[in-house]
């Protein structure tokens, strides 16, 4: 199907890509409204984040506490970096995150999603994705959003005033209002499995 692709904006042939990762849904949520919001990508756009997606998912499953998504997705993770063909590739992509730390006396090794590229590469898609999705700009260019961890996270009074666009609790939820500052577009806050917290910030076009 001919259509502007909402990442690159070129027009022609597109598919259906998931602007939610599909790896990030354990199979329990396979109806998912959330997980079913799609836009029209070209080819090289859809497929060009599949690696980066699945290590992303690897991390944001390693980082924090756990819940049930998490732990149904465990399993199929674990496989992934063991089993698989690039099992070696995809374990030593996460390993080399691992930051030793000393937690209540306690030494552990710790992974910070917000030092890694290339999950902060699949937030800025999500964002860029959603944009799209929500209609506040087509094919934003990835220079144009900057994202971040929140740590701590953004205190509730901070999003009182913004609204809730869909939730899927365990997996997540995602914030975003529109700026009226002249460099800002729109501000994004997403949170991952309850637990990890991104801040993003779409600038205006020059």
């Amino acid at each position: 199907m001919e259509r502007q692709c909402a990442y690159c904006g070129k027009v022609g042939e597109t598919t259906k890509e998931h602007v939610i990762p599909s790896c990030f849904y354990p199979e329990s949520k396979a109806t998912s409204r959330v997980q079913r919001i799609t836009v029209r990508a070209c080819r090289p756009c859809n497929d060009g984040w599949a690696d980066d997606e699945a290590h992303a998912k690897h991390v944001l499953l390693l980082a924090g506490e756990s819940n049930a998504a998490v732990q149904e997705l465990w399993p199929s993770a674990r496989r992934a970096m063991t089993v698989a063909d690039d099992a070696k590739r995809r374990l030593f992509d996460v390993v080399a995150r691992l930051v030793p730390t000393t937690i209540d006396g306690h030494e552990r090794q710790v992974i910070y999603p917000g030092k890694d590229e290339r999950v902060m590469r699949v937030i800025r898609k999500i964002v860029r994705g959603l944009s799209a999705h929500h209609g506040v700009e087509m094919a934003i260019p990835d220079d144009r959003v900057w994202a971040d961890v929140v740590d701590p996270p953004p205190p509730p009074e901070l999003l009182n005033g913004i609204e809730l666009r869909h939730v899927e609790r365990d997996v997540i939820e995602y914030w975003y209002d529109d700026s009226e500052h002249p460099t800002i577009q729109s501000v994004w806050f997403l949170r991952f499995f309850e637990r990890r917290p991104f801040v993003d910030v779409v600038r205006r076009a020059n």
